[in-house]
């Protein structure tokens, strides 16, 4: 939204709609980080830069609250989006009554400063109306804060949630269980995997996610699938269990993106459907799955059937062995893997291919017939393309190497990226 909140007019005050005189997010974001919040319980909680962008979201919602009480539009979005700010700030541990005089500062600021536009001699309806919607307004933000506070503070105080996600995960969950933390279990799930990518990550760094990404992901999540999803967090990526009557899958691009919007980077997903007995193995699978993504620095969402052929020849085997022998050779031709690789990316197209490599088609007629000679695979007949293919696909995701992948943390191996 603009800076300022800008709606149909309603009423006005010296010759002008009052809705266009609410004063800029920017202007009371500002006066109460620099005259209250810096001396309040706000700053010992938050960090100073995420303090200023919450203070300003917030300040932005009472604004288009205020906006809509003054003209009669919906206000579910601005109160929802009071209640995100609130929920944010409990689970920093920030106090009940902190919050609550900040918000009434920032109140009051944009109060007074439509009441020093009104002309005293001709604005006492406007000011009656004012006053009366402002009073709504507190109300409003009153009810909306105390019940994102109390909800949060009543859901962190009990972690059996988690323990039951783990138990499901590991074959281990009992009913008994899921009604102890108020679930009820579901005859089945879809189970995700979320990998959180770093800007610079080249698709082989782990990162390690800040508690407020955690926090985002974990309320988008409740908040597009319920209270009875599941989630458990490991190094970087995250585990979800969604009971099928909560989650339609032809909507999973766009709740990936939203869960991008929340966590704030980039991620890798993918997810298969399983029955509650086999959660266990639809877990392993969807986290090789997303170690598969990695290693083809692959981003967004993959479904598993996307990446099936892959799987199977990332499976240990005397076939994947066999089929990265018959590439083997080109390694001591990396002009040659090169072309390959080029060649079959541009689903074997020769003038393609000459493009992405700068070179004359006759060249890279020449470098496929000695691709030919040197595997006895060739590139110009469909049976030498699907084997080649796939062994490059087996030869990128190292079929054979000893390579353990961590339940929840596909990235194990690689050296920890900054957090988020």
């Amino acid at each position: 939204m603009p800076d300022s909140v800008l709606s149909a007019p309603i009423m006005t005050m010296a010759g002008r709609p009052v809705v266009d005189s609410l004063p800029a997010a920017s202007t009371i974001s500002g006066r109460i980080m620099s005259r209250f919040v810096v001396d309040s319980a706000l700053s010992g909680r938050v960090p100073l830069a995420d303090l200023r962008r919450d203070v300003t979201v917030m300040v932005k919602a009472c604004l288009e609250l205020t906006a809509g009480l003054l003209t009669g539009a919906d206000t579910t979005k601005p109160l929802s989006d009071v209640r995100f700010g609130v929920t944010e700030w409990a689970r920093e541990g920030v106090p009940f009554d902190a919050m609550q005089q900040a918000v009434r500062a920032g109140t009051l600021l944009a109060f007074d400063h439509l009441l020093a536009q009104a002309e005293p001699a001709e604005d006492h309806a406007a000011v009656a109306e004012v006053t009366r919607v402002f009073f709504e307004l507190s109300s409003r933000l009153a009810t909306a804060m105390a019940q994102a506070y109390s909800n949060e503070m009543r859901t962190a105080g009990d972690d059996s949630v988690d323990t039951l996600a783990a138990a499901l995960m590991a074959g281990k969950a009992t009913p008994a269980m899921a009604r102890a933390c108020g679930v009820r279990l579901a005859e089945g799930y879809f189970v995700f995997a979320v990998a959180f990518v770093a800007p610079h990550d080249e698709g082989e760094s782990r990162r390690i996610v800040s508690h407020r990404t955690v926090r985002r992901v974990r309320a988008e999540v409740s908040q597009r699938c319920g209270d009875q999803a599941l989630m458990q967090m490991g190094v970087g990526t995250a585990t979800l269990l969604i009971p099928q009557d909560h989650f339609d899958p032809a909507e999973a691009e766009r709740f990936v993106e939203h869960l991008v919007a929340a966590a704030h980077t980039r991620v890798r997903a993918t997810f298969v459907s399983a029955s509650g007995d086999g959660i266990p193995e639809a877990v392993e699978r969807v986290h090789a799955v997303l170690d598969i993504m990695r290693r083809l620095r692959r981003d967004g969402l993959a479904r598993f059937e996307d990446l099936s052929l892959e799987y199977q020849l990332s499976r240990p085997g005397a076939a994947g062995h066999h089929l990265t022998a018959m590439v083997d050779p080109l390694e001591a031709h990396p002009v040659l893997l090169e072309t390959l690789k080029a060649y079959l990316s541009t689903r074997c197209t020769r003038l393609h291919t000459a493009r992405i490599l700068h070179i004359h088609p006759n060249t890279v007629d020449y470098r496929l017939n000695r691709i030919a000679e040197i595997t006895g695979l060739d590139p110009l007949h469909s049976d030498g393309v699907w084997r080649l293919r796939s062994a490059l696909v087996a030869r990128t995701l190292g079929v054979g190497e000893q390579e353990s992948i961590d339940r929840g943390d596909p990235d194990r191996s690689a050296p920890a990226a900054q957090a988020c």
